[in-house]
C-alpha cells in the first residue's frame, strides 16, 4: 500500500488530536484526584455519620472508581444520583 501525501497529513492529524485528548484526560484526571484530596479534608466537617453509613458510601465511591475507564458509566451514575435526591429530598 502505497502512502500518499493526503494521507500521511491525515494520520498526522489523527495523532495530534489524539494527543490533545489524552492532555485534556490527564487534565481531567488530575483535578478529579484533587477534588478527592480536598473533598477528604472536608470530611472532619460531618458530624452523625454512623459507622454503617460511613462503610456504603466508602464501597460505592471505591465501586464507581473501580468502574470508570471501562465503559460508559454517566447515565448510571445520574440515575443514581436522581433516585438519592428524590429519596432524600435533597435535589440535584
Amino acid at each position: 500500500m502505497k502512502l500518499t501525501e493526503s494521507r500521511i497529513k491525515e494520520i498526522i492529524q489523527e495523532e495530534v488530536e489524539k494527543a490533545k485528548e489524552e492532555q485534556d484526560d490527564a487534565k481531567t484526571m488530575q483535578e478529579f484526584k484533587q477534588f478527592l484530596l480536598n473533598l477528604a479534608k472536608q470530611t472532619s466537617q460531618v458530624k452523625g455519620a454512623s459507622p454503617k453509613e460511613i462503610q456504603q458510601l466508602a464501597q460505592h465511591i471505591v465501586k464507581i472508581i473501580k468502574t470508570l475507564g471501562k465503559g460508559e458509566i454517566a447515565t448510571y451514575i445520574q440515575k443514581t444520583d436522581e433516585f438519592f435526591s428524590n429519596k432524600t429530598g435533597n435535589k440535584p
